[in-house]
């Protein structure tokens, strides 16, 4: 994503990308199911597009396209207000049950508004019992995290 630079583990490596979005995982996270790429752990940094100005609408909507392709998402978490590289940001924990362990996981998504109203998320994903583990490395990859737009 040209809008962002990241600094990740040294044993963490980007395992996919597409014009809008990079996923980052550690050795042994990534695997597929029916044909999808599915991640045990992981963070996806990318940018989408929205209708609204208004950080919390364009939020609300990506949320809603997230759960839209995974009915599974539930909120653990309200929206809590967050900063992104000194921008206003908004954080959320989900609940989820991974499609290849069959274990319950938690997603944290980040977004922020970039100047052109896109929308910059970062999504975080780890199994609900290592999470613990993997807090910090989720929060010293946010404090990295820099925007370039």
């Amino acid at each position: 994503v040209g809008v962002a630079q990241v600094s990740v583990p040294e044993n963490w490596r980007q395992v996919s990308e597409s014009n809008s979005s990079v996923w980052f995982a550690p050795n042994g996270a990534v695997g597929t199911v029916n044909g999808q790429s599915v991640f045990t752990h992981g963070v996806n940094i990318g940018v989408g597009r929205t209708n609204s100005r208004n950080l919390q609408q364009a939020t609300n909507e990506f949320l809603s396209s997230l759960h839209q392709r995974n009915p599974n998402l539930r909120s653990r978490s309200g929206l809590q207000r967050t900063s992104i590289d000194g921008r206003t940001a908004l954080s959320i924990n989900l609940n989820n049950v991974n499609e290849a362990t069959g274990r319950p996981e938690i997603v944290t998504v980040l977004t922020t508004q970039l100047r052109d109203g896109e929308l910059l998320y970062l999504i975080a994903v780890a199994p609900a019992n290592e999470l613990g583990s993997y807090q910090s490395v989720f929060s010293n990859l946010l404090r990295s995290l820099q925007l370039n737009d």
